[in-house]
């Protein structure tokens, strides 16, 4: 079953849902019906979309890694007994 990001053409929110075929959904902020339905990224798993995802999963571990180790850094200089 795929998911689906949805726009609310009344309020212009933007939500994601999983929504059976026969079903219908409304938008969780305002309760409008006229939504505009597009295809989920996330359900999309091609080549590019998964590259994309792990470069972003990269950049965003070592953002992690430098920020910890600058931490640390920082911690140690602070607690320096010598």
């Amino acid at each position: 079953m795929p998911i689906y990001d949805y726009r609310c053409t009344d309020c212009d929110h933007r939500f994601e849902a999983f929504v059976r075929k026969d079903d219908s959904t409304s938008c969780p902020e305002c309760g409008g019906g006229q939504l505009e339905r597009f295809m989920a990224t996330t359900a999309l798993g091609t080549e590019t979309t998964n590259g994309m995802a792990m470069r972003a999963a990269r950049k965003r571990d070592a953002r992690q890694a430098n920020q910890m180790n600058r931490t640390q850094r920082e911690y140690e200089e602070a607690h320096d007994d010598h």
